[in-house]
C-alpha cells in the first residue's frame, strides 16, 4: 500500500514518480524492474522510494490500480450481456490507445503470476462471477493478440448471451 508520505507530496512530484513508474513498469516486467532506473527518471533519492513505496511490488500494484481506476468504466447496477460485452469492448478500445497499454499488456503476459491473487467475494453469485472472470480472459486475450481481439470479444458476448439466457 502507498505510504502516506508519498499522498502528502506535491501533485507534480507524485505525478513525475507515477510517470517514472509507468515507464520502468511499462518496459520491464515486475521480476526485471529496478528502483534505480525509476529513482533516475523521476529525479528522487534511492532512500524516497523506499518513503512513498514498501517495494517495487507495492509500487506496480499502485500503478496497476490507478491505471484500472483511469480506465475502468465499474459496473452499475444490474447488467445483460450485451451491456458486459459493450463494457468489455469499450475497455479494450479505450485500453489499446491509453498510455497503459504496455502496461497492462506486461501484466498479463508476466507480472500478474508475480502477484498475490485477488480472490473474488464469496458471496459474489456464481453468474456474476463467471460473467467477471469471462469478461477478463477476453479483455487479456484481446490485449495480448490484438490481431485477433475482435475473435475474443464476439466469443465473449456468444458466451455471455448463453450464460445469461440460463439464469434469468
Amino acid at each position: 500500500m502507498v505510504k502516506a508520505t508519498f499522498e502528502n507530496l506535491s501533485k507534480d512530484k507524485q505525478d513525475r514518480v507515477t510517470e517514472a513508474l509507468l515507464k520502468e513498469f511499462s518496459a520491464h516486467t515486475l521480476a526485471s524492474a529496478q528502483v534505480a532506473r525509476i529513482v533516475k527518471e523521476a529525479g528522487i533519492a534511492r532512500g524516497a522510494f523506499y518513503k512513498y513505496f514498501e517495494d517495487l511490488t507495492d509500487a506496480y500494484q499502485y500503478l496497476f490500480k490507478l491505471a484500472m481506476r483511469d480506465l475502468h468504466t465499474g459496473l452499475t447496477g444490474r447488467m445483460g450481456a450485451d451491456e458486459l460485452y459493450q463494457m468489455t469492448k469499450d475497455f479494450v478500445t479505450k485500453a489499446t490507445g491509453s498510455q497503459y497499454y504496455d502496461l497492462i499488456r506486461l501484466h498479463y503476459a508476466a507480472n500478474e503470476a508475480l502477484l498475490p491473487s485477488s480472490r473474488p467475494n464469496k458471496q459474489m453469485p456464481a453468474c456474476a462471477w463467471a460473467a467477471m472472470a469471462l469478461s477478463h480472459e477476453a479483455i487479456k486475450e484481446a490485449l495480448l493478440d490484438p490481431d485477433k481481439a475482435d475473435f475474443y470479444l464476439d466469443r465473449e458476448h456468444e458466451a455471455l448471451e448463453k450464460l445469461f439466457s440460463q439464469h434469468k
